[in-house]
C-alpha cells in the first residue's frame, strides 16, 4: 500500500519536472495543432502557454497566426499588436506588419459591401502595414504583390463609388425633374377646374359683349330685299303716321288707314249721275193699287 502511493508521487513529481524543465511544452503542442489545422485547440493552447510567458513575442506572434485561420481577424490585429517591433530584428518586424495588412485587408473586403468607405479606411491601414514591412524586407516579393494589389483594390472601389453617386445624383434630378412636370400638371389642372366652376357660376343675364349684341340686332334686322311680313308693314305704317301726326291718336280717333276705308265703303254706296239716267231712262210706270 505505501509503496503504491510512492509510486504515485513519483510520477507527478516527474510530470511537474518535465512542466518546469521545459516551459515551452504548451508552445510546441500549439504548433502542433496550428501545423494539423487544428486552430481552436492551437488557440486554446497558445493562451495556456501565455498565461506562463505572458510578454512571449512568440506566442502573440503564433496566437495571432491562430486567429488569422480561424477567421477571427479582429483577434488576430490585436495578437500582432502585443508583438514589440524592434530595429534589432527586422525580420519579425516585416513579419509581424505583413500579416498586420492581411488582417485589415481582409476586414476591410468583408466590409465592402455593406460599409465601401469604411472598407476604404481599412484598405489605405493595411497599405500602411504593407509600406511599413517592405521598410523592414525591401526584398520580400509577397509583401510588394500584395501591397500592389490593395493599391488596385482601392482604386476600383473609388471608381465604383464615383459611379454609383454619379448614377444616384442623375436618379435625383431625374425624380426632382418628374415631381416638378407633376407639381406644374396639378397646378394647371387645378386652375382649368376652378375657371370651370367659376363659368358655372355666372348668372343667366350677364350683360352681352359688344359682339354678341350686334350678332343680335343682326339676327332682328330683316335683310335688304327680304319682304316685310304683313305685321311688320301695318306696323311701320302705323309708325311712320304717328311720327307725322305728331304723337300717339287719342282714344276714339281713327287712324288715316281706317278713315280711308270708310270713305272708300261710303263711296261704294253712292248713286253716281250716270246710274240715276239709266235708272230713269228704263223705269216702268207703276199701276195704282186700288181705285180712288
Amino acid at each position: 500500500m505505501n509503496v503504491r502511493r510512492v509510486s504515485l508521487a513519483a510520477v507527478a513529481l516527474a510530470a511537474v519536472s518535465i512542466g518546469w524543465l521545459d516551459p515551452y511544452a504548451k508552445a510546441r503542442e500549439g504548433a502542433r495543432l496550428y501545423a494539423a489545422g487544428k486552430y481552436d485547440d492551437a488557440v486554446a493552447s497558445y493562451n495556456e502557454a501565455l498565461t506562463d510567458q505572458p510578454d512571449s513575442p512568440l506566442l502573440h506572434f503564433n496566437l495571432g497566426d491562430a486567429a488569422y485561420k480561424q477567421g477571427k481577424y479582429t483577434d488576430a490585429l490585436n495578437a500582432f499588436q502585443q508583438v514589440p517591433s524592434s530595429d534589432a530584428d527586422p525580420a519579425r518586424t516585416a513579419r509581424v506588419a505583413y500579416n498586420m495588412g492581411n488582417a485589415k485587408y481582409r476586414l476591410g473586403e468583408a466590409a465592402e459591401a455593406s460599409d465601401p468607405k469604411a472598407a476604404l479606411g481599412l484598405y489605405a491601414e493595411a497599405l500602411v502595414a504593407y509600406r511599413r514591412a517592405m521598410g523592414a524586407a525591401p526584398d520580400d516579393v509577397d509583401i510588394k504583390f500584395n501591397h500592389e494589389f490593395v493599391e488596385k483594390k482601392i482604386a476600383d472601389l473609388k471608381k465604383k463609388l464615383e459611379e454609383q453617386q454619379k448614377q444616384k445624383d442623375q436618379q435625383n434630378q431625374d425624380q426632382q425633374k418628374q415631381q416638378d412636370q407633376q407639381n406644374q400638371q396639378d397646378q394647371q389642372d387645378q386652375q382649368n377646374q376652378q375657371g370651370d366652376q367659376q363659368q358655372g357660376r355666372q348668372p343667366q343675364d350677364q350683360p352681352k359683349s359688344d359682339d354678341q349684341q350686334q350678332q343680335a340686332e343682326k339676327k332682328q334686322e330683316p335683310q335688304q330685299g327680304e319682304p316685310k311680313s304683313d305685321l311688320q308693314q301695318q306696323d311701320a305704317q302705323e309708325n311712320a303716321q304717328q311720327a307725322a301726326g305728331g304723337g300717339e291718336r287719342k282714344d276714339g280717333e281713327m287712324t288715316q288707314q281706317e278713315a280711308a276705308a270708310l270713305l272708300d265703303s261710303q263711296r261704294a254706296q253712292e248713286v253716281q249721275p250716270d246710274e240715276v239716267t239709266k235708272r230713269i231712262q228704263g223705269a216702268v210706270v207703276a199701276e195704282p193699287a186700288q181705285d180712288w
